[in-house]
């Protein structure tokens, strides 16, 4: 027999054929309770452990509901665990019973069950880390509160017009079908003039009119809480708040509120998207690229994916509200899943503040400075009128210094993090382990002197008190709450996202630094600097009445004209297209595969011997993968990298969208096996990952 037989040859993971296969064997249960089987999926992290055991309900147990969180025996531990179907028979040869049941209550409704399988499947995760988001733990105190508050009961709902719709393209035609009892969704691009409250009341009230619910999604607690007030008045009904800084008794009772249906309207941050709504007829979500929208725990989910698939899921309106663009919202838009809703030209064009660019006053051969001329005309001018804003990328005094001789990065000699300046007259201070670094000697060029590289609002502030003498200054920066002033005549100074709100608007506002939100290694970039200019055009007084905003740093043409002409979806189209030829999210899935080299290494393996006996041709090897570039471990999904992360390595998987399903399915079997043979470990799996 020659070599090549293979008789000798080892097989990779899974590719040997069972001895034996034999199918268990279905048998009714003897007992006096009726379906007395309870199907259960744990609260158990391990991939492998991600699916249903059966268990004995005792007599005493006869009305457990399903959904009811239940104490089981798995092995020699106690976990919890949820009900998720009962029956009379069971594949098992002996069942043992329950242990507990935790609460009456089915806190897990077959809908958020539904939703919580879709998330998995999509974010290659166990159903119970969905599940673990979706339902909050129990507070015994609370629950018993609860059930002795009356029955729900509903006024009128007060009609609204759509008025407010009209103004944008598509608006009257997507307000008529929702009239009709049709649900359809839609991604609205705002006008400057307009806030997302001013267009929710008519949804809502022709939603609760057919007695549905609705679920609205905000970027943070504050925003959540002006909204749902605003909501309840305009719409003559309570509207339930979910904010992840309530306590535990009231997150609580706010969830039992929803799922007894005694409250129909819900709004919220991120957790908000799971809340169990009966008979749901509208999700929305405002902002949607904000960061706050991320999920940091398994299973990664953004919280418009969430709202995307229950929509999908129930048949009810999707409905997304921006300033600036978004890939993903135009990806749905692609895909025949949404459409856009934009502003009418003529509608828009007076509403926004004059929008200029400081290149256009720029002398040819002159290099920009960082606060040129335009800066002080546009904002004297906008003093003589009231407040005016000023926007810097990043809070603090000097946030980032570089060598003045070789201009390289600072670092600090203890553990290489950035040097920043807190305050003034203070020494460098490192940003990672906050060590003062008294003496500066730079690793590269030996040079001893320091300049700075940004500029934080603290800095500005100082720097436009000195030029506008006697004038009022307020400094707001990240981690403040959003403050309201009056429009007195002052200056603003601030980071993105968090300016106050001044009554009437500003009257003029000048980004400084633009190009430094430019300057970054993420794929987001332009996005978020759209939307930064945006959120801030949004504050300033419309140009009929002379407001302005000056962009400051190097920043293209191309930019300028879409802020111009606030046409998000045309620019958000085009940049889809250009990544649909290189393959970058959203028109393809990517997966970030991140932990010990040997970890990567042995998933990787595992993944081939998954595929190849799903049918797959898995042509490379495992050393193949790992030289570098992109690979394919099967025809259609690539591998790129790995690269060092530290002490670990990073790699990325790589598909096409239109094949998400069938492969995030090969990515978490494989994933499953390689957990249940104990191997991988401390290898992490986020599908779509923040690039």
């Amino acid at each position: 027999m020659s070599e090549s037989d293979g008789l000798f040859d080892l097989p990779d993971y899974g590719f040997q054929e069972e001895l034996l296969s034999l199918s268990p064997v279905a048998r009714d249960i003897d007992s006096d309770v009726a379906l007395p089987v309870a199907r259960v999926l744990p609260d158990m992290p391990q991939p492998h452990m991600d699916r249903l055991f059966d268990y004995e309900i005792p007599a005493k147990m006869a009305h457990l509901e399903v959904g009811a969180r239940v104490v089981v025996e798995i092995g020699s531990r106690r976990v919890d665990g949820f009900v998720v179907e009962r029956a009379q028979t069971t594949n098992y040869p002996k069942l043992r019973p329950l242990r507990r049941v935790v609460s009456s209550i089915g806190v897990l409704t077959p809908e958020v069950l539904e939703l919580c399988r879709a998330v998995a499947k999509r974010q290659a995760s166990p159903v119970s880390s969905a599940i673990r988001l979706a339902v909050p733990q129990r507070h015994a105190r609370a629950e018993k509160e609860f059930l002795e508050l009356p029955g729900p009961s509903f006024g009128e709902v007060v009609r609204h017009s759509g008025m407010q719709w009209d103004r944008y393209i598509g608006g009257a035609e997507f307000t008529a079908e929702i009239r009709a009892g049709h649900r359809p969704s839609g991604v609205v691009q705002l006008r400057a003039r307009d806030r997302a409250q001013h267009l929710l009341p008519f949804l809502l009230s022709e939603i609760r009119q057919t007695d549905q619910g609705a679920i609205i999604v905000v970027p943070t607690p504050v925003m959540a809480r002006q909204l749902a007030a605003t909501l309840s008045e305009q719409v003559g009904e309570y509207v339930a708040l979910m904010v992840s800084e309530d306590d535990h008794p009231t997150r609580y009772q706010t969830f039992l509120g929803v799922l007894s249906g005694r409250t129909r309207i819900v709004v919220g941050t991120r957790s908000a998207v799971w809340a169990p709504v009966k008979n749901l007829g509208l999700v929305a979500i405002i902002d949607d690229h904000h960061s706050a929208f991320s999920e940091p725990r398994s299973p990664y989910i953004h919280a418009r994916e969430v709202l995307a698939i229950r929509a999908d899921q129930s048949g009810c309106s999707f409905v997304a509200f921006n300033y600036g663009p978004s890939a993903e919202l135009g990806h749905l838009v692609q895909r025949g899943k949404a459409r856009w809703i934009t502003p009418a030209t003529s509608e828009h064009r007076d509403g926004v503040a004059q929008i200029l660019s400081a290149n256009d006053f720029r002398i040819e051969g002159v290099d920009l400075a960082r606060m040129p001329s335009s800066v002080f005309r546009v904002a004297s001018a906008g003093l003589e009128r009231g407040p005016v804003l000023f926007i810097v990328p990043r809070a603090g005094y000097i946030p980032l210094l570089a060598c003045q001789n070789c201009r390289e990065i600072a670092e600090c000699p203890e553990c290489s993090g950035g040097l920043a300046i807190p305050q003034p007259h203070s020494p460098p201070v490192c940003t990672r382990c906050s060590v003062t670094v008294r003496d500066f000697r730079c690793p590269h060029c030996r040079g001893t002197q320091i300049r700075a590289v940004r500029i934080g609002s603290q800095r500005t502030a100082q720097e436009i008190g000195r030029a506008f003498k006697g004038e009022s200054i307020h400094v707001a920066g990240v981690g403040e709450q959003r403050s309201t002033l009056d429009g007195s005549r002052r200056i603003v100074v601030s980071t993105p996202g968090v300016a106050p709100i001044v009554e009437g608007g500003y009257t003029a506002g000048v980004v400084l630094d633009a190009g430094y939100m430019l300057r970054s290694s993420r794929l987001e970039s332009e996005v978020h600097f759209l939307r930064t200019i945006a959120h801030t055009a949004a504050h300033i007084r419309a140009r009929s009445v002379g407001g302005t905003l000056l962009v400051v740093g190097d920043v293209s043409n191309e930019l300028i004209s879409v802020l111009h002409t606030w046409d998000m979806a045309g620019w958000t189209d085009s940049l889809l297209d250009e990544r649909a030829i290189i393959g970058l999210p959203p028109t393809s899935v990517w997966v970030e595969l991140k932990g010990p080299e040997n970890s990567l290494r042995e998933y990787l393996g595992m993944l081939r011997s998954v595929a190849h006996e799903r049918g797959y041709d898995t042509g490379s090897d495992v050393d193949a993968l790992f030289a570098g570039g992109a690979q394919d471990v099967i025809p259609g999904m690539a591998v790129l990298g790995p690269n060092p992360a530290g002490d670990e390595v990073v790699a990325y998987l790589r598909y096409a969208e239109s094949e998400r399903a069938e492969k995030t399915d090969v990515v978490y079997a494989a994933h499953r096996t390689a957990s249940a043979h104990r191997m991988a470990v401390g290898l992490r799996i986020v599908v779509d990952p923040q690039l």
